[in-house]
């Protein structure tokens, strides 16, 4: 009980401190050649970041890419080798650490208690205002009279977003915020988040949907292997594709590894095939040509500008997922 209890503990170091609200925007963290290992394996090799205050910062890369290890050394005090952090220009401590709201993957609620109880426990242990929590029920129309274990997973998400807001932080952190939720869910959160930013806070999160980044970030690092391999706007980093187009083929689809032969950048998923040309009014005959020799049964073909997956895929020679 006591682990998880400092598990709990660790998720809500933060503070009722204002907004600066005046003068140039600042460094809300600043991360200087980060490394962590764990025996020979490194999961973090020298990561650097800046996340300038009010924005919002997303950290793209596939599972194992070193997100979670990076976000658990800011909001868990998990040990790291070497490197630098600060928070607000300040090391990061227990006092910086009170700075940070943190919505981990899993919910933080009890689930034997209500909403209610969850978040009166949560008050009590950081000295909350407790006129935050009616407040928080209504904001996320939550059923204050529920066991946490009869949430549904939106609702659960909300419950760890309400915890989290009960200090009002000024940089809220968020590992795979979308991660389990249906498409509605996910969407209203999306606007939660951009709430967030509007009233003036600082967000960074962790996600390996390459939709999420795009549609939230300010700016975006893409991880892989423990490394930032390529920092920028989203609209900055598709560039990084140059004037390739991305062919998107959806049907029931059979010839694909033959694709694969003559296109190197080849992203399969399901039904949906992209593929990366530098001509596609040239090359997007060859590519249905040999799908359909191997009896595919194509049912949409469209031209897309490049994604940030497209990218991914360009830099590392893989997917996201």
């Amino acid at each position: 009980m006591q682990s998880v209890l400092n598990f709990r503990v660790s998720t809500l170091f933060i503070s009722s401190t204002p907004f600066l609200g005046l003068g140039l925007p600042m460094k809300a963290i600043k991360i200087n050649g980060l490394k962590k290992s764990y025996g020979e394996f490194f999961a973090l090799k020298g990561v650097s970041i800046e996340v300038e205050e009010g924005e919002v910062f997303a950290l793209l890369g596939p599972n194992g890419a070193g997100k979670t290890t990076l976000i658990r050394i800011l909001t868990e005090g998990l040990g790291y080798d070497s490197g630098e952090i600060k928070v607000f220009g300040k090391h990061l401590s227990k006092e910086t650490a009170r700075l940070i709201g943190y919505v981990p993957q899993e919910s933080v609620a009890y689930d034997l208690l209500t909403v209610r109880e969850n978040l009166d426990f949560y008050a009590d242990i950081y000295n909350a205002p407790p006129s935050r929590i009616p407040k928080l029920i209504e904001e996320f129309s939550l059923p204050p009279e529920k066991k946490a274990k009869e949430l549904s997973g939106g609702m659960k998400r909300k419950l760890s977003l309400a915890v989290a807001l009960l200090y009002e932080p000024r940089i809220l952190i968020l590992d795979e915020p979308s991660t389990g939720l249906d498409v509605p869910s996910r969407r209203e959160l999306w606007g939660r988040i951009k709430r967030f930013q509007y009233e003036g806070r600082t967000v960074l999160l962790a996600t390996h949907y390459m939709e999420e980044a795009d549609a939230l970030a300010s700016r975006v690092a893409i991880m892989n292997e423990g490394k930032v391999i390529a920092v920028g706007t989203p609209d900055e980093l598709k560039s990084l594709a140059g004037r390739e187009s991305v062919l998107h083929i959806e049907g029931s689809l059979r010839g694909v590894e033959l694709v694969r032969r003559e296109f190197p950048r080849v992203i399969e998923r399901g039904n949906i095939l992209r593929v990366s040309v530098e001509n596609a009014r040239t090359l997007l005959p060859r590519v249905v040509e040999t799908l359909i020799s191997e009896e595919s049964e194509i049912r949409t073909i469209r031209v897309e500008e490049p994604t940030l997956e497209d990218v991914f895929l360009k830099l590392t020679g893989r997917g996201l997922e």
